[in-house]
């Protein structure tokens, strides 16, 4: 029992740092989740409506599923699992902090393997995902990128909650338009561009709220001018698609996660 106690340690961080075995030909979908309020994970959204997640799996790919709020951790569709217990997100952590940790651990994942991986984010998501290519070095290769309503160029409902002082958090401050955060990211939008096919998908749902702080068609939280403020190969704009965040206020349309439309585009886009 004294030795069992004395190895646990080791062979619990063995289990993490390990580095993930693969097949050659193996082909990797890392989903990166959106922004919550609450500060509660939001990656069941990827099983939720259509089950985005199913049909890649389906389609053959072995999927990562991340979570960055709470501990950070990345769960893979062939059971394999990589956890973070020194960090801890919250809606307070900056988005910096969470693509230096998204980094960090693929980084660690695929230990110098060089395979090759396609990312679907989410609002967010992608935020997180475009700053941690635009300032850190990724030791495996980017097959392809889908951005889902991601705000590249800021969102007015993040001013417009953060001017009614909500408990948002400084990730909503970082996602108005015209943060630092954002000027930034677009200083260096750039930086995107490789030799994969990047495509964004956004929603013009239109709400009545929409038309008081948007200029132009929107989700409810993105515009669809944001969501394509970033280099480019192609781009869906499917009608009355909301941000899922906005499901208790809309009273018609359904979310990202529930258009078919939607989950065909990032299959036939990876």
């Amino acid at each position: 029992m004294k030795f069992l106690m004395l190895i646990l340690p080791i062979i619990l961080l063995f289990s993490v740092a390990m580095p993930l075995s693969h097949g050659q030909n193996a082909q990797y979908v890392i989903l990166i989740h959106g922004y919550n309020f609450e500060g509660t994970s939001s990656w069941q959204d990827w099983m939720s409506g259509v089950n985005i997640y199913s049909q890649l799996v389906s389609a053959g790919y072995i999927v990562g599923v991340v979570s960055y709020y709470g501990e950070f951790y990345i769960n893979f569709s062939n059971g394999y699992s990589y956890s973070d217990p020194n960090f801890i997100g919250t809606i307070n952590t900056p988005i910096e902090n969470i693509s230096y940790e998204l980094v960090n651990s693929l980084n660690n994942i695929f230990g110098g393997q060089y395979p090759s991986v396609s990312f679907v984010a989410y609002s967010m998501g992608g935020l997180v995902l475009s700053y941690a290519i635009e300032n850190y070095n990724m030791n495996f290769q980017i097959n392809s990128i889908v951005f889902m309503a991601t705000p590249f160029d800021g969102s007015p409902i993040a001013n417009v909650a953060n001017c009614l002082g909500l408990n948002v958090g400084y990730q909503a401050y970082e996602m108005e338009s015209g943060s630092s955060f954002i000027v930034n990211l677009q200083n260096n939008i750039y930086l995107l561009q490789g030799s994969y096919n990047i495509t964004v998908i956004a929603g013009n749902y239109d709400p009545w709220w929409g038309n008081l702080f948007f200029n132009g068609d929107n989700d409810g939280a993105v515009s669809v001018a944001s969501a394509e403020s970033c280099p480019f190969n192609y781009s869906y704009i499917f009608p009355d698609l909301h941000s899922s965040s906005m499901d208790q206020f809309t009273l018609s349309g359904i979310s990202y996660f529930e258009d078919q439309n939607v989950a065909n585009a990032i299959i036939n886009s990876i």
